[in-house]
């Protein structure tokens, strides 16, 4: 961590301005007090947020006007893990380019001294902003006059503490399960289906209208319906997207893994879709270059770059209110009215090697599969009685 905060400052000015963050893990406090220190060490203007959603601390980095952020988090992986995610000066995750520069740098024996310091951000400051901008680009009203009740299952990380604020804010009835932010998560911290058991008994035990699964550092949001289950994790994007388009015409971006599902979603309401490499920075700077309405990724990664530019949980949750308060009927009734596609994701171990020789087979085998250039693994559109059936293989950059 030390080494690189460290190398992370030497590709910053000299002054730089960097805002730090952590998730609840009981490892991030340690790491973080490192990180300060290193920073610190190299010149560094170090804001520190303390606990904080990714989502906060990005829009943090516009809001100050800072050169980067460093924010401690494993996302989605178990409480053993812990990692680090480094932020552009516009908010953004580092492009594969810049990241190579701050690996160098780690790799470098060469050592920058300054005299920083540390300045400490309170965390009511963080959320007023985010709430600010959240609640300006939803039907406020409308949610507030609907009656709404949600369960809402932080996995014991950052969203209980800022989503009870804004569902607050929204006029929606909260039913909070493991919102303790002790970081020593009460299940398996993936928003997926089978971790989504007691979110389940929650929405039916009291009677909510829909249930949110948040992941420790708040950036993806799972759905369970009325009935207590879970809805696939593409329909959260689907459905934010079908929201939006209603509304606002224009460019949607996602990923090449997401599911047909979302493409559809922007296709009736007569909006583009373009598909990037999996990875929030591709889908984002896409956003970006397009002045899409929205985009996103299939795992439940709702991006609005009006409000930040990353995926964001609390703004897939206030669309998905604002989508209820609008049409007055069911969650499910909302997904069912959207195509069904059955999508199955596996995770196979394997060396580097091997994968791209699988890869390179598939292209030597398949050529009349391929839509896309080949730039995140390899994705073939395969013949046969489905609608727009298709495999695609890639590498993970996210777990171990």
């Amino acid at each position: 961590v030390r080494r690189f905060a460290h190398a992370l400052a030497t590709e910053l000015p000299p002054d730089a301005r960097v805002v730090l963050a952590r998730d609840t893990r009981p490892s991030g406090a340690g790491f973080a007090d490192v990180a300060a220190e290193a920073l610190c060490a190299a010149g560094c203007h170090v804001f520190d947020l303390g606990v904080s959603a990714t989502p906060a601390a990005k829009l943090m980095v516009l809001e100050l006007q800072a050169d980067a952020a460093l924010i401690l988090t494993a996302s989605h992986n178990p409480v053993a893990w812990n990692g680090m995610k480094l932020v552009r000066a516009d908010g953004i995750f580092l492009d594969a380019a810049t990241g190579r520069l701050v690996e160098a740098a780690y790799h470098r024996s060469r050592r920058r001294t300054g005299d920083g310091r540390v300045e400490s951000v309170a965390r009511d400051d963080v959320e007023a902003r985010l709430l600010k901008r959240i609640l300006a680009v939803v039907d406020v009203e409308a949610i507030r006059g609907a009656g709404l009740r949600a369960a809402v299952d932080a996995c014991n990380g950052t969203g209980g503490l800022f989503l009870p604020r804004l569902l607050e804010a929204l006029g929606v009835e909260i039913h909070l399960i493991h919102g303790d932010p002790h970081g020593r998560f009460s299940h398996d911290p993936e928003p997926i289906p089978e971790n989504l058991v007691d979110l389940g008994q929650a929405v039916t035990g009291g009677d909510c209208h829909v249930g949110f699964a948040i992941d420790p550092d708040a950036d993806r949001v799972a759905l369970v319906g009325e009935t207590g289950l879970p809805l696939g994790e593409d329909l959260t994007l689907a459905l934010a997207v079908q929201a939006v388009t209603e509304t606002r015409k224009g460019p949607v971006v996602t990923t090449l893994s997401t599911s047909q599902v979302v493409t559809d979603a922007a296709t009736r309401n007569d909006c583009p879709v373009t598909l990037t490499p999996v990875g929030e920075v591709h889908v984002v700077d896409a956003m970006v270059a397009e002045g899409a309405v929205i985009g996103g990724e299939g795992n439940g990664g709702v991006i609005l770059t009006d409000v930040d530019p990353g995926r964001d949980a609390a703004v897939g949750i206030a669309l998905i209110l604002e989508a209820l308060a609008r049409s007055g009927r069911p969650l499910t009734e909302l997904a069912g009215a959207l195509p069904a596609y059955f999508i199955e994701k596996r995770k196979v171990s394997c060396t580097k090697d091997d994968l791209q020789r699988a890869l390179d087979d598939l292209v030597r085998r398949y050529p009349e599969a391929l839509r896309h250039p080949v730039q995140d693994g390899v994705k073939l559109y395969m013949k046969g009685t489905m609608i727009c059936p298709w495999i695609h293989l890639r590498p993970s950059n996210t777990e171990p």
